[in-house]
């Protein structure tokens, strides 16, 4: 499934934090990978293959990343900050979606912890009042980070759905019956452009772990927008259609 630019086919993982979006409404996980992986300017090592992927090709999404093509499935890692970054960039085919998980699952299985970044319909948020923000986390990461999650505050989802989450459940569910560290974060977004909802996670993730990540300052967030995001909607129409 690995396929790493070095020519081997795996990586040591050991006391690493991994970052995976799932493909959820408005795309908010993907984008906020994205916002990572270009402010960071993490390095592609690889590509992830398998079955439960639609294969595309086409440029580099990061002006940093300038030679590599984009895919399906691609990697990127930052060693000196054990940060690895999982970017998806196609749909998922379901019946090939639980052996994807399994074999996520035992590439993580040395992290200190994965963290899921996806959203949920803007409606299913029932308390107006309430955070856009809600989280699972199993015992496991619970007992590692009993002392930042208090302090942030954040509010824990009660629910056994996120609606319009994609996959994000299902692989929680499997890592946490393999007993890694897993924690969900989702937003609940409305469809449109949701780079702004990127940017809100983002924030949130970096309260979260503050010594890997030290994006935000006390100005606020300092986020390199991706080059792809020129296009984020297509080409501009031609004027020579009028």
């Amino acid at each position: 499934m690995l396929l790493l630019k070095d020519g081997s086919d795996s990586i040591n993982l050991e006391g690493f934090t991994a970052i995976v979006p799932s493909i959820g409404v408005g795309n908010a996980g993907q984008l906020a990978c994205d916002l990572i992986i270009s402010t960071l300017q993490l390095k592609r090592i690889g590509n992830i293959w398998h079955p439960a992927l639609i294969p595309i090709a086409g440029p580099s999404a990061f002006q940093h990343d300038s030679q590599n093509k984009a895919a399906s499935c691609e990697v990127y890692i930052d060693e000196s900050k054990k940060l690895l970054a999982i970017q998806l960039r196609s749909p998922l085919i379901s019946k090939h979606l639980d052996d994807f998980h399994t074999n996520l699952v035992n590439l993580f299985q040395k992290c200190s912890r994965v963290i899921i970044l996806t959203s949920s319909f803007g409606y299913e948020k029932h308390t107006i009042e309430a955070s856009p923000f809600e989280y699972i986390a199993n015992n496991v990461f619970k007992q590692n980070h009993a002392d930042r999650l208090g302090e942030l505050k954040w509010t824990e989802f009660s629910g056994e759905v996120v609606h319009g989450g994609g996959n994000a459940v299902k692989l929680y569910k499997a890592l946490d019956a393999s007993n890694v560290p897993a924690l969900l974060l989702f937003k609940y977004v409305l469809e449109g452009d949701n780079s702004m909802d990127a940017s809100q996670l983002v924030k949130q993730l970096d309260e979260l772990m503050e010594q890997e990540l030290k994006i935000s300052t006390v100005n606020g967030l300092k986020l390199t927008v991706p080059v792809s995001w020129k296009l984020l909607y297509g080409n501009e129409v031609g004027d020579l259609i009028f």
